[in-house]
């Protein structure tokens, strides 16, 4: 079974069981191929031709081959023969290498006339080259290898290799191999070295050009035990380190990684070795005697040269083992010593030889490292006298005379070379490398091309029953699909909107090979001329064709006409572009596929708000397909009463203003660069401007209102009435009827329109422009000095403000005659045919409107920004010059504390912003608010920084304090009181320094100078200044700094129950005795007389306390009485003591007095101005 299967895995099997299967298949499935409805195989005839032509090229193939190993052949004999240039003694060597090649090749075409000689049988064995020094016995061990020579009887052997020595350089031809027997001096170079050296390497050439994958497989090194025991140290390193040289030379010239073999021959020589072996049968001496090396996984010899030693002791040991069994079998006593020697003679050139292997074969890290395969031992004749180390070295040391042994007889029996060679260094022949990759790509190669007959055929096969697998399922398919859709179309519902028939739409466009597919390409293994998806696909494509006209055009009509009648009078562009896609569903000669979807896609995005934005996306591609096929089909009916009562209400719209609309759509798409504020100004604006709208900077006034787009207005004016005259079917004879006035007119009149527009969007940008928000008077002064600089962005800003507002002197396009011309010719003719039906004159055009109303509009800007030198807008800049000078100023005075300057500058920026056009009279009133409450602000900083150390005080000591309070238990000091309100003191200083001069005390209350106080500080703040300016007047007459009171009392009356009844103010007493007429005493606090006590005394005596002290006790005892105000400064005083009433009359000094309280009791403390 073997047998067998190698047999069926031969090259040529293989390809003749791949041919003959190709050439099946052609006959068989060649007759179902067909290509564009051709069957090229279908005749007998025409399958014998391409069987015959596919048998014909492998032969020519083969031939080819045969060819190109036989003229391989012929170049190696004819370059081995050709003389290599050089010395002429280098010349020779050559030419007598090429004599011996061709003599030998001669020989082989004579005795094999067959293919194989002649073809590839040199390149298919492998090539062996054996190195050595001159008599190294490497001639000798070929001569008695126990190899078949195949030559041997026709040329002889002297021919082949002489034994007395190799001249040149001797083939070999085995029936396993070629064996290249160098010359031992192309090993030494040491008789002729540049004629050797040029020899060797010419050789070196010739194989690698003539075999490139492998021109050797190997090499042995042959040494002999001679030189091993006979030469000195020193000519052993010689000859190794010569050895080594030539191994890497074969690895730099051959570029392989070569196995080496080292053969130790003429073993004889070692004393005992015949003796020893001499019982050995043929079988025996053919056998390895020596050591073969693992392979390393890096190629490097040193685990070969460090087993060395121990392999080369179990050679000893086994020899060890033997000696006694040979001893006995010897009688000889001569014999039995050489024998017992033997194995000592054998181990001492153990360490030589190991020294030599070391030399020969170390690793050198900068050449490619020799592969050492192993060491062997051999013999090829037995002549020359043996070599008896140990004899000599006993004989050396007992100074004993050394005795020659014989020398033998040469008995012709070779030992350990026959399977050394066959089983060993030949079964190793693909080792060599790197060719062995391309050895094994090569045998790929061949397995393949072999296998590719046999395996296509097969794909063949298996494609066709793939196709036909396919297009049975694709029929199946397609029959499930249609029963589904048939169920689907049966249960959607006649009714609703788009989504309904959805699912169905899907289904029917994603129907095998239909339309979602129709531009998918067919994977070849589908098609192999069994494809049925074209047929299928036509049908399945007509279908869903047949489903969007009965299904999706009915919904999309009826949306139109639902919009239509729904149409407001009031959005007549849309009801207009309703109409216009609505007719053109009935005309398919104005269709516009684009226009229809998109108002499908419009309506559906309001009209489905629970499609999602998947769905709505599917049916505009099903509305897509519908209006592919729109011309295929017969025309919608549309409803004639609806499309006569919209044109009806679109009649009322005036067609200047339908044309102007459409001019502004038409502009949406032309992409004209919009002005804006970053736009003009760059990053410049936008640390100055802002927008009052917030609205940032980069958005501005669209591009067709800027001068680029005036000049493309007539263009698109005139593209414009050109579209109104294409589309004059959608209003039939209504808007001939309106355009009969004439095309200036009507051209007039849309102008009119845009310039209208042109204004209000310039107007209301500009009137929205700001100043940034203004926080501080260093910023108000960095902005004031940026508008009114030499790069003044407000001046930049107002110049293209007015350049782009200024539309005198600036023409459209050159475009715009042509396209005049050609509306002018086709409504000028209309307006002939609608005036002729209707039996009416034309009229004279209308006198057109003025060309420009956006430059008399904007005239003040223009007259502002515009002309020579000095310009207003210089003049306004140095306004705000000043103002930020005054700014610099007002902001130095907060840093040092100082009042701030006068505001002259911001009263002149005030009255220079009146009169001026926008945005100039925004932004200076923006600079004066701004910086009046900046200057305002920062001056009220600076008082109440004044202020505060005072208002500190009145808080700590006045304020929540009596007499203030009057139901407060602390009282104020006299001292603190007269400090805070003494003439002089807090309040009234920081009055009369900082804010007298601003306040109009002539009134009754105080009132600020001017339209406000100073730096903003409020009413209230200066009505407690006037409060307590009262306080000053009531308690410190004279300029005194103590509070003090004078004012005459008087009883009036007293309970009669009271004999006697005292009142004592701060030592000045009152007294009233039953009887005694009443009298006004004056009095006086503090009066110096009393420690400021105020009491009551009477008689009978009093049960309550009436008794008070301190700087307010004539106020505490007042507390307690019942004050009624009299006349000016008259007051009367009803006590009730202890139920027993006493009435006092009081007159004060003055009428400004403490004892009305208002003043007293509304002062509070100003925390802050």
């Amino acid at each position: 079974m073997k047998k067998l299967i190698d047999w069926l895995l031969k090259p040529g099997v293989l390809l003749t069981i791949g041919l003959l299967l190709m050439a099946l298949l052609i006959w068989v499935e060649g007759p179902l191929l067909a290509f564009d409805g051709k069957e090229p195989l279908a005749s007998a005839a025409a399958r014998w031709t391409l069987i015959l032509l596919m048998l014909g090229t492998v032969a020519a193939w083969r031939l080819w081959r045969l060819y190109q190993a036989r003229r391989g052949n012929q170049q190696l004999a004819a370059a081995v023969s050709a003389p290599a240039p050089g010395a002429a003694e280098s010349a020779a060597e050559v030419s007598l290498l090429g004599e011996r090649m061709r003599e030998a090749l001669a020989v082989l075409r004579k005795a094999y006339p067959g293919w194989k000689m002649r073809g590839n049988y040199l390149y298919q064995l492998p090539w062996y080259m054996f190195v050595g020094a001159p008599g190294s016995g490497k001639t000798t061990a070929l001569t008695h290898s126990g190899l078949q020579f195949p030559l041997a009887d026709t040329i002889g052997a002297g021919a082949i290799g002489g034994v007395g020595g190799t001249r040149n350089c001797d083939w070999w031809f085995t029936d396993e191999a070629v064996l290249l027997d160098t010359a031992g001096r192309y090993t030494t170079q040491d008789s002729h070295a540049e004629a050797d050296k040029a020899a060797w390497t010419g050789f070196l050439g010739l194989l690698k050009k003539y075999r490139r994958r492998r021109p050797v497989n190997g090499v042995i090194v042959a040494i002999s035990v001679a030189d091993l025991l006979q030469q000195g140290e020193a000519g052993r390193q010689t000859q190794a380190q010569a050895i080594r040289a030539r191994i890497e030379e074969l690895h730099e010239q051959l570029g392989l990684a070569l196995p080496v073999y080292v053969v130790v021959t003429k073993s004889d020589l070692l004393a005992g070795f015949a003796e020893f072996f001499e019982p050995m049968g043929r079988d025996e001496r053919a056998q390895v005697w020596g050591m073969t090396f693992a392979l390393a996984a890096d190629g490097s010899p040193a685990a070969a040269l460090a087993a060395f030693p121990g392999e080369f002791a179990a050679l000893e040991k086994q020899l060890q083992a033997r000696v006694l069994e040979r001893m006995q079998q010897e009688r000889d006593l001569q014999r039995r010593a050489l024998l017992y020697r033997f194995p000592q003679q054998f181990a001492g050139i153990g360490e030589v030889l190991g020294r030599f292997l070391h030399t020969a074969f170390e690793a050198n890290r900068y050449k490619q490292p020799a592969l050492l395969r192993g060491v062997y031992f051999t013999s090829g004749t037995q002549e020359g006298s043996p070599i008896d180390r140990v004899m000599a070295a006993l004989a050396s040391s007992f100074g004993l005379g050394r005795k020659v042994l014989t020398a033998g007889a040469g008995s012709g029996r070779s030992y350990f070379i026959t399977r050394l060679l066959r089983e060993v260094i030949f079964k190793e022949a693909g080792l060599a490398g790197p060719g062995q990759a391309a050895e094994r790509r090569h045998r790929w190669l061949a397995w393949a091309g072999m296998a590719a007959a046999g395996v296509l055929a097969l794909l063949l096969a298996l494609a066709l029953t793939v196709s036909y697998g396919r297009n049975q399922r694709l029929i199946a398919q397609s029959a499930t699909a249609a029963a589904d859709l048939r169920q689907l179309a049966a249960a959607t519902p006649a009714n609703g909107n788009a989504l309904a028939v959805l699912p169905l739409l899907n289904a029917a466009r994603a129907l095998p090979a239909g339309y979602a597919e129709r531009d998918d390409s067919v994977p070849w293994l589908n098609r192999m001329s069994l494809y049925q998806g074209a047929k299928l696909g036509d049908g399945a494509i007509a279908a869903y064709q047949r489903l969007l006209r009965s299904t999706l055009l009915p919904r999309i009509v009826a949306s139109m006409e639902d919009a239509l009648r729904r149409g407001d009078a009031n959005n007549q562009d849309f009801l207009y572009e309703t109409l216009r896609v609505y007719l053109m569903l009935g005309d398919h000669r104005h269709l516009d596929a684009a226009s229809v979807q998109a108002w499908v896609e419009f309506d559906w995005r309001g009209g489905l708000p629970e499609a999602t934005e998947a769905q709505r996306q599917q049916l505009l591609a099903h509305t897509a397909a519908l209006l592919e096929s729109a011309d295929e089909a017969e025309p919608v009916a549309l409803d004639a009463a609806l499309v006569a009562q919209v044109r009806l209400t679109l009649a009322s719209m005036p067609l200047p203003q339908r044309m102007y609309n459409r001019l502004k759509r038409q502009a949406g798409t032309t992409r004209l660069p919009a002005f804006s504020v970053n736009g003009a100004l760059g990053r410049d604006g936008s640390g100055v401007f802002a927008r009052s709208s917030s609205a940032p900077l980069s958005r501005g006034i669209s591009g067709l209102y800027t001068v680029a787009g005036y000049r493309q207005v007539a263009d698109l004016a005139w593209q414009a009435v050109a579209d109104v005259a294409r589309d004059n079917w959608v209003l039939d004879r209504q808007e001939a009827s309106t355009a009969a006035s004439g095309l200036d007119q009507m051209k007039a009149a849309v102008l009119q329109l845009y310039f209208a527009d042109y204004i209000s969007q310039w107007d209301a940008f500009l009137g929205d422009l700001r100043l940034v928000p203004l926080n501080s008077l260093d910023q108000a002064a960095q902005v004031a000095n940026v508008l009114a600089g030499a790069d003044s962005p407000l001046r930049a800003l107002l110049q293209a403000a007015a350049r782009e507002t200024t539309l005198e002197g600036v023409r459209p396009g050159a475009a715009s005659a042509t396209v005049d011309k050609l509306v002018r010719d086709k409504f000028n003719a209309a307006r002939k045919q609608l005036a002729a039906a209707l039996g009416t004159e034309e009229a004279a055009p209308a006198e057109a409107a003025p060309l420009h109303p956006v430059d008399q509009h904007f005239a003040a800007l223009h007259r502002l920004a515009t002309g020579a030198a000095p310009t207003p807008l210089d003049q306004t800049l140095a306004l705000i010059k000043d103002a930020a000078l005054y700014f610099d100023a007002a902001d130095s005075a907060r840093r040092s504390g100082a009042p701030a300057p006068a505001a002259d500058a911001l009263t002149r920026l005030k009255r220079g912003a009146d009169g001026q056009p926008a945005p100039l009279q925004t932004l200076l009133q923006n600079i004066d608010n701004a910086g009046s409450g900046l200057a305002q602000g920062s001056e009220r900083a600076r008082l109440n920084a004044l202020w505060a150390s005072s208002a500190q005080f009145c808080r700590d000591a006045i304020a929540g304090r009596y007499p203030l309070v009057r139901a407060s238990q602390r009282d104020a000091t006299a001292d603190d009181f007269g400090k805070f309100f003494a003439p002089g003191g807090l309040m009234d200083d920081f009055f009369t320094r900082n804010l007298a001069p601003m306040v109009d005390m002539s009134g009754p209350q105080w009132r600020w100078r001017g339209n406000g106080g100073p730096a903003g500080i409020s009413q209230d703040a200066l009505d407690q200044f006037q409060r307590g300016a009262k306080l000053r007047d009531m308690w410190f007459a004279a300029g005194a700094r103590q509070p003090s009171l004078r004012f005459d009392l008087k009883l009036l009356n007293a309970d009669p129950a009271l004999s006697q009844l005292t009142l004592d103010v701060d030592g000045q007493p009152l007294s009233l005795q039953s009887g005694q007429p009443a009298r006004a005493v004056a009095m006086q606090l503090p009066s110096g007389k009393g420690n400021g006590q105020v009491r009551f005394e009477a008689s009978p005596a009093l049960r309550g306390d009436w008794h008070t002290e301190g700087p307010w006790a004539w106020l505490h005892l007042l507390d307690r009485a019942t004050v009624e105000p009299l006349q000016g400064e008259h007051f009367r005083l009803n006590f009730a003591l202890d139920g027993h009433p006493a009435v006092y009359e009081l007159t004060a000094s003055s009428v400004i007095n403490p004892f009305r309280r208002e003043a007293m009791e509304q002062f509070r403390c100003p925390a802050t101005l």
